[in-house]
């Protein structure tokens, strides 16, 4: 995409004043999670530099950044307008090349993957289409103005025997608050639980009374995890020490459903498991109206199929983690959240490094979801 001419145009209408806060800005990163431009870079730049900085720097997402940055600066309409070039400019392209900007089924994320510097964002177009036409097939979203969306962050890092800790886990945790965060959720988040206290921030998260004026949540556990009594366990950090300090992936739903969570009720429920179910690899050799339903409404996406162990890069963070912000950052301002699911798992199934641990397969589980969730980024 073409950007350079729109960010020009609007630097150009930029007083010098403004224009040094805008680059005072962009060295200082527009936003958290976006790297800053060197400000050497910067210090002596005219507007066709900077605009060349940018591009440079963020490649497609240099024109929404641009956006930002003017909005930082108080600088609403020359954003507007900004914005409303690049959608034009968007629409002209041809509708292959828009197409393969955003295709990440057959890209699988490299060695040196880095979280993307922003989420794309829904157009109000979009929303009212899907909103319009699919009003019977589609979670109805509240609207930004009204609701109090909230996400529970629960990683586990550190254990009672260091041996056991997570190195990368950090970095998993990192990145799903960004992108709850970017996704529109108040975060609450913790670290270095026992099972009893994963149960209990569940619970307490559960009878948040925000819930009344949400259309969604996330609830997002990162830990070492097995199968107990053949359930799915996440491993409280004593685990190593005392057998039973566990939490089973079960409680969320028993806590969340309608009976217990009457907030949540016809609300979708996000569950998202980054841990081990087993201790195996995944590649084999062979040959009435009072009346609702007690469970409903729910997704739950865990990072490996039963019986196998999840991977972790203690550099980037867990591989699962990596690839839900890669296509959830690309792709969430067009698909469902099913949609998203199938393309991270998708994208795992081709990525060869993978294959080398024995395959890793990410799996959708216990889903009651009567409708299409979609996530509508930005609005």
């Amino acid at each position: 995409m073409d950007v350079k001419k729109p960010m020009l145009d609007a630097l150009e209408n930029l007083v010098d004043d403004d224009f040094k806060k805008f680059n005072w800005h962009l060295w200082n990163g527009v936003e958290t999670g976006i790297d800053p431009i060197p400000r050497a870079k910067l210090q002596k730049a005219d507007r066709s530099d900077v605009v060349d900085c940018v591009v440079d720097k963020y490649s497609d997402e240099a024109g929404k950044i641009t956006v930002q940055a003017l909005r930082k600066i108080n600088q609403n309409h020359c954003a507007e307008i900004l914005e409303s070039k690049l959608q034009e400019v968007q629409r002209s392209e041809p509708e292959d090349r828009r197409n393969a900007s955003v295709s990440v089924e057959d890209q699988p994320i490299q060695s040196d993957w880095k979280r993307p510097h922003s989420i794309t964002q829904s157009s109000q177009e979009f929303r009212t289409t899907v909103l319009r036409d699919k009003k019977d097939e589609v979670y109805i979203p509240k609207d930004k103005t009204q609701r109090k969306r909230l996400a529970l962050l629960i990683t586990n890092i550190r254990f009672k025997h260091s041996e056991y800790n997570r190195a990368g886990a950090e970095r998993d945790e990192d990145n799903m608050e960004w992108l709850l965060t970017a996704l529109g959720y108040s975060v609450e988040k913790y670290r270095d639980l026992t099972g009893q206290e994963i149960s209990a921030r569940v619970r307490n998260f559960a009878a948040r009374p925000e819930h009344k004026d949400s259309d969604s949540t996330f609830v997002v556990l990162m830990s070492h995890g097995n199968i107990i009594q053949n359930k799915d366990a996440i491993l409280g950090v004593n685990y190593h020490q005392n057998p039973n300090d566990v939490f089973f992936v079960d409680d969320i739903f028993s806590h969340l459903n309608s009976e217990k969570c009457h907030a949540l009720n016809d609300k979708p429920k996000v569950i998202l498991i980054q841990a081990c179910r087993g201790g195996h690899t995944g590649a084999v050799e062979i040959q009435s109206d009072s009346i609702v339903h007690r469970e409903k409404d729910f997704v739950c996406f865990k990072s490996c199929l039963p019986d196998t162990s999840a991977w972790r890069n203690i550099s980037n963070g867990s591989y699962f983690i990596c690839y839900i912000l890669e296509v959830f950052c690309k792709r969430a301002h067009v698909d469902d959240i099913m949609e998203l699911f199938r393309k991270v798992t998708s994208s795992m199934e081709k990525d060869k490094r993978l294959s080398a641990y024995g395959k890793l397969m990410p799996c959708i589980d216990r889903t009651s979801l009567p409708k299409k969730l979609y996530l509508f980024p930005g609005l």
